[in-house]
């Protein structure tokens, strides 16, 4: 090889480890990213668009980039995964990409601006280990949420906790409520309430804005050793403390309806029981086929449904 062929190969190399960054990651990320990230659900997010004056629209224009700016630079969990996958799926359409994250890389943190460029590397990368995962052969919810917390941190790194924010605090705070069930009956309520006090920045992910919301998983998480007259002054506490009295009423008639429902069922299974028993007091002494028989046994029984129900 003479000298300037070997000139001409180092300067083609040169040319490849100097290609911008974005350009090569962009160009790896044509692909429309897969939306499958935590399982977040889809939410529309005004997407980046380039600076626009002079024309009409433009200070609503504007306000849409600054919130986009503000969601990819401060927010966390589904909504920056869905600010993150909104401006892929915008510039790839428009094929701006390049001047869109030229735009953003002095308004974005370094980590932040990080995330955004390889973000469609991490997802697909995520997608390949999370089909691979096995928490399904856990048995200990603790256990599962060690897991998931490795293999997020294994491909996402630092990004874990800002992708996964959301998946990681339903999942401390169902280990943190699963402590209630060693909570003595006299300290349930307080227990309760102390866990909800530390979460409460948090109860829009773990949907418990509402004070009805608050009672329901309270109620849920009343111990099953506890006696049943434990469990009738907690729920009567929970009512209070969370309910206005017409819920308080309308839950009474729903509980008295239930129980209304299990006694008629109650009754209905005892009386068909006693009905069983006397067909087969009969048959020791009938003389009827097998098949009349049965042809008996059943008109008897379907007797016994209209004239029990046709009663009621």
């Amino acid at each position: 090889m003479n000298y300037r062929a070997i000139l001409f190969v180092l300067a083609v190399v040169a040319s490849i480890y100097l290609w911008p960054e974005e350009e090569r990651l962009v160009d790896s990320a044509s692909e429309k990213p897969s939306q499958e990230v935590g399982k977040a659900p889809q939410r529309l997010v005004k997407p980046i668009a380039s600076q626009e004056s002079n024309i009409e629209g433009a200070p609503v224009k504007n306000a849409e980039i600054d919130r986009s700016i503000t969601q990819l630079n401060q927010s966390q969990g589904r909504e920056l995964v869905n600010a993150i996958e909104q401006f892929w799926a915008d510039c790839l359409g428009k094929g701006d990409c390049l001047s869109q994250l030229a735009a953003l890389k002095s308004t974005l943190s370094v980590s932040r601006y990080q995330l955004l460029v390889n973000y469609n590397h991490f997802n697909r990368e995520w997608q390949s280990v999370w089909q691979e995962s096995e928490l399904n052969h856990f048995t200990l919810l603790s256990d599962k949420v060690t897991d998931f917390k490795r293999l997020a941190t294994l491909v996402w790194g630092e990004h874990a906790t800002l992708i996964f924010a959301d998946e990681f605090a339903l999942y401390d705070f169902s280990l943190e409520q699963d402590s209630l069930s060693e909570s003595l009956a006299a300290d349930f309520l307080n227990d309760y309430q102390t866990l909800l006090i530390k979460w409460r920045e948090k109860e829009a992910v773990l949907t418990l804005e509402a004070d009805s919301e608050k009672y329901e998983q309270g109620v849920s998480l009343i111990p099953s050793s506890y006696p049943p007259d434990k469990v009738r002054e907690i729920k009567h506490q929970l009512a209070r403390q969370y309910l206005t009295e017409k819920e308080i009423a309308s839950i009474a008639s729903r509980e008295q309806q239930v129980a209304q429902q299990n006694a008629h069922i109650g009754q209905y299974q005892d009386e068909l029981v006693a009905l069983n028993q006397i067909l087969e007091a009969q048959r020791q002494s009938t003389s009827l086929s097998d098949s009349e028989w049965q042809t008996y046994v059943e008109q008897q029984v379907s007797q016994f449904r209209r004239d029990y129900f046709s009663y009621q």
